[in-house]
């Protein structure tokens, strides 16, 4: 079954990379494969992989190298693979940020394992990232999804919008102005979103409204 998942093979021993890239594929991966971090570095630029399994020993610039100034801007799990297996040299890969070491020679299977582990690891990670914690409530920012136990209403993207802004000033009023500005809208669209919200919290068993009014300025959040 085809997983979705895009990995990127940086390997420049061409014959390990297109051995990969195969026994990948057949797992269910969508998998490219370059033999340098040039190329890398252009594939990169234009697509989000799921996971990185980069080799020490490249052409031109290591995968130590690479793999520490990629973790100054880009978040990509990366899986290193190194013919080196000392315990000094797999401190210092993972010193470099990366999420998993494996010495070569290896197990397909093992690497498998691996492979799963880390995106099972960041898929973890980033949930928690997005969703965000409102009093009772949780809110996936990315589904749009205001829960509450077991029930849950949806948002409109505007909704959403209006709801992160008042939770970035938490406590504090926003004027109506502010809003309306930052979210591209007019005054009067504002009150009715927070109306909308306000409608849909109140299906939410024993739900306090959190949502308050700040008499001539605004709205602020209150959970």
């Amino acid at each position: 079954m085809y997983k979705q998942k895009h990995i990127l093979v940086i390997d420049d021993d061409k014959k390990l990379g297109n051995l990969l890239k195969s026994f990948l594929t057949e797992k269910g991966y969508l998998v490219d494969f370059v033999e340098n971090t040039l190329i890398a570095k252009e594939k990169l630029f234009n697509i989000i992989f799921d996971l990185l399994i980069l080799d020490v020993m490249l052409p031109k610039e290591s995968g130590l190298s690479f793999a520490s100034k990629l973790r100054a801007s880009n978040n990509t799990p990366i899986l290193m693979l190194s013919a080196m297996s000392a315990p000094r040299d797999r401190i210092k890969g993972l010193k470099t940020g990366v999420d998993e070491y494996l010495a070569k020679p290896f197990e397909p299977e093992e690497l498998l394992l691996r492979i799963e582990n880390v995106i099972r690891r960041s898929q973890s990670i980033q949930q928690e990232i997005n969703v965000i914690n409102i009093g009772f409530f949780s809110f996936d920012v990315n589904k749009n999804i205001l829960s509450k136990k077991n029930a849950s209403i949806k948002l409109t993207v505007k909704e959403t919008k209006v709801l992160l802004h008042l939770y970035k000033n938490l406590g504090n009023d926003v004027k109506r102005e502010k809003l309306a500005s930052d979210i591209n809208v007019s005054i009067r669209t504002i009150d009715v979103l927070v109306k909308r919200i306000r409608e849909k919290i109140s299906c939410l068993p024993n739900s306090k409204n959190f949502l308050l009014t700040s008499r001539g300025v605004g709205y602020k959040l209150e959970p």
